[in-house]
């Protein structure tokens, strides 16, 4: 096994337990009858509830989740026919692996704290949505760090028909998007707790969605320009 592979399983492993452990933790104090809340406003108050077996069901699931995500991003390199490119830009993909598993693990986390406190009658406010939102501006961040150091394939990066058609394209494409995405994840986070309502859960949604059109948008006049991009070939129909 590659050692970045086994880094990652190790932290994944890491996450998991945590979120195995907030998930029995909380299924321990479900109350044994009665609705128990189910969907939340961005306050921490309970609007919709639902029984123990469906509470039991999601929150079981999380970490199921998390592990197949984790056999995925395991098995990719493998899979991958650029395989050996993901070796060499290893940093950015296990960062990012990492980076997922954490924020997974913060969600999880963060869902069960709301959770526990409505039981106990004591709305969460918005605290714990905000530290979520944080956390994933944070991983964007981090994204943005790396992307210009990734190597064309076709499991990670900005895999666009041009970029993988393209190395100039690739390497252009990804120094454009991860300035992006570090301005989109820094704007993010300071929005995590400027923004209330329903701006707080939509401004990070928004940011890296324009982030990503623009760098979409961008590869293919990248690849307008490169020396080395394909013309087609000589095959007809």
């Amino acid at each position: 096994m590659k050692p970045y592979i086994r880094t990652g399983l190790i932290w994944s492993a890491l996450m998991i337990a945590i979120m195995a452990a907030a998930t029995v933790w909380t299924l321990h104090a479900l109350p044994a009858e009665g609705p128990i809340p189910v969907h939340f406003s961005l306050d921490g108050t309970p609007n919709r509830y639902g029984t123990r077996l469906e509470v039991m069901l999601v929150f079981s699931l999380i970490p199921v989740i998390a592990a197949i995500v984790s056999a995925i991003l395991a098995a990719a390199p493998s899979l991958d026919p650029r395989g050996t490119n993901i070796d060499v830009g290893r940093k950015a993909y296990v960062v990012v692996w990492i980076g997922v598993m954490i924020v997974l693990a913060l969600a999880h986390v963060g869902s069960c704290m709301v959770l526990l406190n409505a039981i106990h009658g004591t709305p969460a406010g918005p605290g714990i949505v905000r530290g979520i939102i944080a956390g994933c501006a944070l991983l964007f961040v981090a994204i943005g760090n790396y992307l210009p150091k990734t190597r064309p394939s076709y499991m990670f990066g900005m895999r666009t028909p041009w970029t993988l058609s393209s190395d100039m394209a690739w390497g252009k494409t990804h120094r454009l998007a991860g300035r992006l995405f570090i301005i989109a994840g820094l704007l993010g986070f300071i929005g995590a707790f400027l923004l209330s309502g329903i701006w707080l859960v939509l401004q990070l949604s928004a940011l890296v969605f324009a982030a990503t059109i623009i760098s979409v948008i961008y590869s293919y006049f990248a690849w307008r320009g490169a020396d080395d991009h394909d013309d087609g070939t000589s095959l007809t129909v």
